[in-house]
């Protein structure tokens, strides 16, 4: 990517409440930075240097983008206008600020004024700005986890490297999609020699998740389908002779390791049960054919990395390892000497490790926030190759062995990375997909008909939670760039931003019965934390308690408690004005609804989710009597009448409603698809009984995207 020198002119422009700082690629909006990529921001510093006149489409590509650059232009220099529109809470439709020419290009339409700066010494004034080569939404120092050893954990983040000079980037002199299938591409990896990738295929269904196995070579069009059981994820990885692929195939009942010839045959069971399930499964094969190494749930529960062995079919936990909430994505190194993995230690946080085989050592590499997202090694060994959600979409890493790391300059949207062990090719899935609140009328004759999208944009809104007086709604999105708490009203007009943290993960909006304060979660200090914000007053305040890592807040009834997750399946009790911590549930559980002088909360089973109560002051607790088992993929919510749920067991899916009085169930209306989590139950119902309100994918499309070496 381009790095354009600036024209001489002013440095600091502004136009109404928002000021650009040309210099250091910073935008605030009264004096508050606004979260803005570097393609973006680029885009906004070339109209504002020619505000009033036409900035075509072809001079933004040459800025944007190097001569011989492969990628599909249009596509991207529209993502970078409409990110740019988003922050400038601009329409293209009635715009203010940006004024489209359709087929030539943009025009900067509002008035502008040049800020003055003071005068600076020379040798400061004239170093170049760190922030043209590094997004300025790294630069968040993440601070070690709680409960690890600060000696042992090298607690790196991603904006360390401001200030290094950049590790030679090894990918993307071209970019080119493998194949333009419809539908959802998922789970590249390649053969040996590198000429083919097996991957998963849904061949464009509705029904979506319904992935078989497919080979392609490069250079072809002709696809080999493997296997004919569509499953709800599937991920591949070729044996180091290059004769077979093992598989991992999970299906709504179960999910299990196989391997099946390269050219199709037979699948033979490898592993059957206890595999960790979620929306990345990863597994890896050694160099000498041997073992395969994935995780899986151990005695206690917990996701512990195991490698089996191919020829007795036994499996052992690896050891040494790290202590991990979750170990995930096991990947062997190229010369089979070292095992990397991903190692979550509480919510949105996880550390990368390398451990010695056989007997360790065991060493931290990197302290990332988000969601790890596919993990694998440079075919040298020289690095690790990884993806990161941190709550807006995937991005591409690498990360050298002594913890330094670097954004890939391509890979937006990015997960799932494979490397080539030749031909210097890597390739990765590159997926999109939006994100909308609905809501539905549940006293209609017939709800489905009722449904409306009520909170949408061109990204994704998640976590509904109405106001207990039912006038706002509170959601999380990242329309803004970054994920955020938003409120709207109760018909999901008037949208308006209640954080800015800038970056970490926020999550997990919670109304107080007052109306005026909101809990919430976010990792700003480097783990999770609770915060409580007056919506009147816009300033999050951190809850002082002596848990550390606690998320998912919600409120007693009469506002004095925090009813909270420590990221173990553990729920806490904490006085909403800070202190002591205690300990709520004896079993498994991470997330809780307060209804009256109640709380319901979820208990952890091996094979599905009971919802059990408990008086908010303490006391006895018990299952909720009648009330059938829900599966992990079901949503469900409270109210001072009963339980509202989902049965993804049924097709078409259903919305059902529990009575507390009558201890009866009976079905209310259907989804099209399941209700998308996001954090929480995944559904919210009104006071009232009346408003549903629900999370729908619109649009989602995956495809495999293949990078050369420079």
């Amino acid at each position: 990517m381009n790095d354009p020198p600036r024209k001489s002119g002013p440095q600091r422009i502004r136009f109404e409440d928002f000021e650009a700082d040309l210099r250091t690629e910073e935008l605030s909006k009264s004096g508050t930075k606004l979260r803005l990529p570097h393609q973006s921001f680029c885009v906004l510093a070339m109209l504002l240097e020619r505000a009033g006149q036409l900035v075509t489409r072809e001079e933004l590509r040459a800025r944007l983008w190097p001569a011989g650059t492969l990628i599909e232009y249009d596509q991207r220099l529209n993502a970078a206008v409409n990110r740019l529109r988003e922050a400038l809470l601009d329409s293209a439709d009635a715009p203010r600020f940006i004024e489209t020419l359709p087929k030539r290009g943009y025009r900067f339409i509002a008035a502008i004024e040049p800020v003055l700066l003071p005068s600076r010494p020379a040798d400061i004034a004239d170093k170049p700005p760190l922030a043209g080569r590094m997004r300025s939404r790294r630069k968040v120092l993440f601070a070690a986890v709680a409960g690890m050893s600060a000696i042992a954990l090298i607690a790196v983040t991603i904006s360390v490297m401001t200030g290094r000079s950049p590790t030679r980037t090894s990918f993307g002199r071209q970019v080119v999609p493998l194949a333009s299938l419809p539908g959802k591409e998922i789970a590249p990896t390649f053969s040996p020699d590198g000429s083919q990738i097996a991957f998963g295929w849904n061949e464009g269904t509705d029904a979506g998740h319904q992935f078989d196995l497919y080979v392609k070579s490069l250079g072809s069009e002709r696809l080999l389908r493997l296997t004919h059981h569509p499953s709800r994820w599937i991920s591949p990885a070729w044996s180091p002779d290059g004769s077979a692929i093992a598989f991992v195939r999970q299906t709504e009942q179960h999910a299990g390791i196989f391997v099946i010839p390269a050219l199709g045959g037979s699948e033979r069971s490898i592993v059957s049960d206890a595999l960790t399930v979620g929306s990345i499964i990863q597994i890896s094969w050694s160099p000498d054919g041997r073992r395969l190494a994935y995780s899986a749930y151990g005695a206690a529960g917990v996701p512990r990395v195991f490698i089996v062995s191919l020829q007795t079919l036994t499996a052992a936990p690896l050891s040494p390892a790290p202590e991990c909430l979750a170990a995930v994505e096991p990947a062997f190194s190229p010369d089979g000497k070292q095992l990397a993995l991903a190692c979550i230690s509480s919510s949105a946080v996880y550390t990368i490790y390398v451990v010695g085989l056989p007997d360790g050592p065991v060493r931290p590499l990197a302290s990332v926030l988000g969601e790890p997202q596919g993990l694998t090694w440079a075919a040298d060994g020289s690095r690790l190759i990884f993806s990161n959600d941190p709550g807006d979409g995937g991005e591409l890493w690498q990360l050298t062995l002594n913890g330094r790391l670097e954004q890939f300059p391509f890979g937006e949207d990015g997960s799932v990375p494979a490397v080539a062990a030749r031909g210097g090719r890597m390739a990765y899935v590159r997926s999109r997909k939006t994100v909308d609140i609905w809501r539905t009328d549940l006293t209609a004759a017939h709800p489905e008909e009722s449904a409306v999208k009520l909170i949408y944009s061109t990204r994704t809104q998640m976590i509904p939670r109405y106001s207990h007086d039912g006038g706002r709604i509170a959601f999380l999105s990242n329309r803004s760039g970054r994920l955020e708490i938003w409120m709207t009203d109760a018909q999901g007009a008037e949208p308006d931003r209640l954080t800015s943290f800038d970056g970490p993960f926020t999550s997990a909006p919670s109304w107080c019965s007052d109306g005026r304060r909101i809990a919430f979660d976010s990792r700003v200090s480097g783990i999770p934390a609770i915060y409580i914000e007056d919506i009147n007053e816009r300033v999050p305040r951190k809850l002082i308690t002596s848990r550390a890592n606690l998320s998912l807040p919600t409120w007693s009834e009469d506002c004095r408690w925090l009813f909270a997750s420590d990221g173990h399946d553990v729920l806490y009790r904490v006085p909403s004005s800070g202190g002591e911590a205690e300990r709520f549930t004896d079993h498994p559980s991470h997330y809780d609804v307060v209804v009256a002088d109640r709380v319901i909360f979820n208990v952890l089973e091996t094979n599905g989710v009971v919802l059990w109560t408990k008086p908010a002051g303490g006391g006895p607790q018990a299952p909720l009597e009648a009330l059938p088992k829900l599966s992990y993929d079901d949503a469900w919510a409270a109210t001072t009448a009963g339980i509202y749920y989902t049965d993804s067991s049924s097709r078409p899916i259903s919305v059902n409603f529990y009575e507390f009085a009558s201890r009866t169930t009976r079905r209310l209306m259907t989804l099209r698809q399941a209700p998308i989590p996001g954090g929480g139950p995944g559904i919210a119902v009104s006071a009232d009984g009346r408003w549903l309100l629900y999370c729908q994918s619109g649009d989602e499309q995956s495809e495999i995207m293949l990078a050369t070496g420079r």
